[in-house]
């Protein structure tokens, strides 16, 4: 389907791996330019190989979305390779598994600062951009644990709420300069991140799931570059579930 992206630039977080390659894919294949922003070098120079493949004018830019300069600097390369940035899809993020009162301050630590702080500072960065030119999309990684708090997830599920919470007031902010954000909200998805689930969990989850399976990369993606497109000129400041019918508010 042609969503008339093509010749449009996008900066993609976590751009080389999970949901955010895979995003990065379909972005490729709507004729869209693309920043592919991660912390590995080596998952950089493959992911940005494979979409060359597909056609696509890509820049890979190793970034550590905790940084506001590397988000600065990520910005810049951005601009300095393609003129100019219409889409930000924040999708680095982390998430580390246990019950709550079982972790401590590191543990959660790192939660805050990708996936809280991240989001903010990519968001502040490339958002003033937009602005300024009154053009833009992005599109955040929220979770289905942000709207509903999941167990084992306490901290994650807190940083996915913000995440949302986010969303919807710098929609509020922005849309005057004719910026929309948006968050997608995925249930469990089959990702590096979700990797370490045993059989027996991704099972028993799926069976959560009123359409019975857990969700694959392309399901989300799908998601986010309509949401990334004018197809969804009007629709600002939602978080849209992406998880199977587990989540229906």
């Amino acid at each position: 389907m042609d969503l008339g992206l093509r010749g449009r630039t996008a900066i993609v977080t976590g751009g080389a791996s999970g949901i955010g390659l895979e995003t990065a894919r379909v972005l490729a294949r709507e004729g869209v330019r693309i920043a592919i922003a991660d912390l590995d070098p080596a998952r950089i120079g493959t992911a940005t190989a494979e979409l060359e493949k597909l056609g696509a004018e890509v820049a890979g830019v190793e970034t550590d979305v905790c940084r506001y300069a590397d988000c600065e600097r990520l910005l810049g390369s951005a601009i300095a390779r393609f003129g100019s940035v219409e889409i930000l899809v924040a999708s680095a993020g982390v998430t580390r598994e246990n019950f709550f009162l079982q972790q401590t301050p590191e543990d959660w630590r790192a939660m805050v600062d990708v996936n809280v702080m991240g989001v903010l500072h990519v968001n502040h960065v490339v958002g003033a951009h937009m602005a300024e030119r009154r053009s833009g999309a992005i599109v955040n990684l929220g979770s289905e644990a942000g709207k509903l708090g999941e167990k084992r997830m306490v901290a994650y599920s807190a940083t996915k709420g913000a995440v949302i919470a986010f969303t919807k007031a710098f929609a509020a902010e922005v849309g005057r300069a004719n910026v929309r954000v948006n968050a997608v909200c995925p249930g469990v998805t089959r990702t590096p991140m979700t990797a370490s689930m045993s059989a027996e969990i991704r099972e028993r989850a799926a069976r959560m799931y009123p359409l019975g399976r857990l969700g694959e990369p392309r399901d989300i993606a799908a998601m986010i570059v309509f949401l990334a497109s004018d197809q969804a000129s009007w629709v600002t400041g939602q978080a849209v579930s992406v998880s199977g019918g587990f989540g229906r508010a």
